[in-house]
Formats: C-alpha cells, sequence, structure tokens
C-alpha cells in the first residue's frame, strides 16, 4: 500500500511538472510569435540600425597568433573584439544604407585601399537587396551588395525575433568578418540624415 502511495505521488508530480512546462512552452511561442511579427514590421519599415557590439575576424593562423599576442590582457582574442562604446553600426534608410564598422583582418588588394580609411564605410543605394522570411526559425534574413569607390561589399545579415543579428560582411580587398549585435528603430533624428555617397 505504501509503495502504491509512493508511485501515485510520483504519476502526479511528474504529470504536474509536465504542465507546468507545455504551458511555459506555450507562452514562449506565443512570445516568439509577437516577437517576430514586430521584427518584420520594423524590417518592412526599412527605417533601423544595426548596433555592432562584437566583431568576429576570419583570419589566417599566422594572423590570429599575431592577433592574439597584440590583444593580450585586454579581453580580447583574434576571434572575438568587443566594439561596445565605440558607435559601430549599419543604418537602413528607406533606399539607402549607411554603414562606419571597424575592421579587423587582412587586406587582399593594398593599392586599392585608402590608408587613411580602416574601416568598413559605405553610403549609397544597394544593389540586389533582398529580404528572405524563415517562419519556422522565425528569422529573417538580409542580403544586399553595395560599391564604394575603392571596394566592393557583399553583406548578409541574419536577424533573430529577438533582434539579435549576426552579420558577415565579405569584400573583394579584404578578408570576409562577421559582427554579432541587435537592430533598433531609427529615431527621428538618424531618418533625416542626408545621404553623402562615399
Amino acid at each position: 500500500m505504501k509503495i502504491l502511495r509512493i508511485i501515485l505521488l510520483y504519476v502526479f508530480f511528474v504529470g504536474l511538472l509536465q504542465s507546468c512546462g507545455s504551458l511555459k512552452s506555450e507562452e514562449d511561442i506565443t512570445l516568439k510569435n509577437e516577437q517576430f511579427k514586430q521584427l518584420k514590421e520594423l524590417v518592412e519599415s526599412r527605417s533601423f540600425k544595426f548596433i555592432a557590439e562584437t566583431a568576429h575576424p576570419m583570419q589566417t593562423y599566422a594572423v590570429t597568433q599575431v592577433t592574439n599576442a597584440l590583444l593580450r590582457n585586454t579581453g580580447n582574442t583574434a576571434g572575438t573584439i568587443f566594439l561596445t562604446g565605440r558607435g559601430d553600426y549599419i543604418k537602413v534608410i528607406r533606399d539607402s544604407i549607411k554603414a562606419e564598422l571597424s575592421y579587423f583582418g587582412e587586406l587582399r588588394i593594398v593599392s586599392s585601399i585608402d590608408p587613411r580609411d580602416s574601416g568598413i564605410n559605405f553610403n549609397g543605394e544597394p544593389l540586389n537587396f533582398t529580404i528572405t522570411e524563415n517562419e519556422k526559425k522565425k528569422t529573417i534574413n538580409l542580403e544586399f551588395d553595395i560599391n564604394t569607390k575603392t571596394d566592393q561589399y557583399n553583406v548578409i545579415m541574419q536577424i533573430y525575433a529577438s533582434k539579435r543579428t549576426n552579420i558577415v560582411v565579405n569584400s573583394l580587398n579584404r578578408t570576409s568578418i562577421r559582427y554579432g549585435g541587435e537592430i533598433v528603430r531609427l529615431e527621428e533624428k538618424e531618418k533625416t540624415s542626408k545621404k553623402n555617397p562615399i
């Protein structure tokens, strides 16, 4: 009889835990659906800003060794460099995209890069701008190409329902680099900033 009571109590508690888990799961699904709906509205508005928090250079082994030595005791490594407080961003303002991103990596063609311009900077209309929604994973992918006087960039943004974002920037003259951060809605004053194509 005592064993039967223990078994019944065990079954009761397991059932209780499972029902709590399923309630939380339904709440999570509802929250994620609402976040994804808001994200779609933000992306469709074409008025948002990516704020970069980390940079992840894609470097050769030799450069990684040198970079790790240079970054010793800074909290950064060759694989992850913290950008908080530097103001690195990509702005999407209607049909224009502007970027100011710190660059850490290797130059392929040094002669075509302005030595005063060590970052990834562009401002103008993108080419081949595409938006792809993944309803199942609750993500949105943006991809575009944009050219400057000295370089050509291919940018791929993967945005999650939480607005966390990963961006890969491929360049004609530099090794690829990935950035991590989040997107936010643009303030009114940022929307009216003038275009100054590079």
